[in-house]
C-alpha cells in the first residue's frame, strides 16, 4: 500500500532505539526524508547507518528535548537540510522509579514534566507553523499506556503523576489544529520488548529468559496476548497514523498492549 508520504520531511525524536528506531526505518522505506534526533550520538550515527544502507535517506541531529533553545535549533538544522518537518515523533524517556513514599524530592515531579510534557510543547510550537503554512502535517507522540490506566504493582508514582498532562495538551491540540489538515495523536505501548523492559523485568520481576517472560506477561502482568509486544508493532501503527490515509483520524489515544487495558472504551 502507497501510504502517500514519500519525500515527506520526519523530526524523529527518540529514533535512535527501540521503537523509535523501528519506526524511523519504516518511515525511511516508504520514501520520507528521516531526521532523528536523540541525546546520543553513537546511536543515532548507528540508526541512520543503518537507513543510509537500506538506500534511505536520513541525518542525524543530536538535542535535549527538555531545552527550548535545542528544540528550535535542531528543527532549524532539519529545515535547513530536508525542508520543513511535516512528520513530527515526539517521545522522551524519564524514569525515577519508587512508590509515593519512596519520593522524597518533589522537585523530581517537576523534572518529569518537564521532560513528558514541556518537551512536546517546545516541539509542537517549532513544528506546527509550518504544517500549517503546508496544509498538512502529522504529530505522533509515543506516550505509554499507564498515562490513562496506572498500574501500581510497577512502582512509577511519578510516572503516573505527570504522564497524563501530556495526554491533555495534545488532545487540546488536536482539536485547536484538526481545520488546517494537521492531525495529532497519541500511541500507548503496553509491555514492549524493549531493552528498558527486558532490563526491568531481570532486576525488578526476576525472569530471565523468554519462556519465563511468557508465563509472567500471562499470570502476573495479565496481558491477554501472554507475551510482550514487538518494536515493529509499535512501529507499524505510528506509520499508519502519519499516512495520508489516515487523515481522518486525530486526538485518539491508542493502545497497543496486547489487550492489557481491561475497558471496552
Amino acid at each position: 500500500m502507497d501510504l502517500g508520504i514519500a519525500g515527506k520531511v520526519v523530526f524523529l525524536t527518540g529514533g535512535s532505539k527501540g521503537m523509535g528506531r523501528e519506526a524511523a526505518r519504516l518511515l525511511a522505506a516508504e520514501g520520507c526524508k528521516v531526521a532523528i534526533v536523540a541525546r546520543t550520538k553513537t546511536a543515532i550515527d548507528e540508526a541512520v547507518e543503518q537507513i543510509t544502507a537500506d538506500g534511505g535517506t536520513a541525518i542525524g541531529v543530536p538535542a535535549d528535548l527538555t531545552d527550548r533553545a535545542d528544540v528550535d535549533r535542531a528543527v532549524a538544522e532539519v529545515t535547513s537540510t530536508f525542508g520543513p518537518p511535516l512528520i513530527v515523533i515526539g517521545q522522551t524517556v524519564f524514569n525515577i522509579p519508587g512508590d509515593f513514599e519512596d519520593i522524597t524530592e518533589p522537585e523530581h515531579y517537576v523534572d518529569s514534566f518537564r521532560s513528558y510534557t514541556m518537551s512536546q510543547v517546545y516541539l509542537l510550537h517549532a513544528v506546527l507553523p509550518g504544517m500549517r503554512e503546508a496544509g498538512w502535517g502529522r504529530f505522533v507522540h509515543i506516550g505509554s499506556a499507564t498515562a490513562k490506566e496506572p498500574v501500581g504493582a510497577i512502582h512509577h508514582a511519578i510516572a503516573n503523576a505527570t504522564r497524563p498532562s501530556t495526554i491533555g495538551l495534545l488532545k487540546t491540540v488536536s482539536d485547536e489544529y484538526a481545520r488546517y489538515g494537521i492531525t495529532v495523536n497519541t500511541v500507548a505501548p503496553g509491555w514492549i520488548e524493549t531493552a528498558n523492559a527486558i532490563a526491568y523485568m531481570d532486576a525488578n520481576v526476576g525472569v530471565h529468559d523468554e519462556q519465563a517472560r511468557r508465563e509472567w506477561m500471562r499470570t502476573n502482568a495479565r496481558v491477554p496476548a501472554a507475551r510482550l509486544g514487538r518494536p515493529d508493532e509499535i512501529a507499524s501503527m505510528i506509520v499508519y497514523l502519519c499516512s495520508e490515509q489516515a487523515g481522518y483520524v486525530t486526538g485518539n489515544w491508542i493502545e497497543v498492549d496486547g489487550g492489557h487495558h481491561r475497558s471496552a472504551f
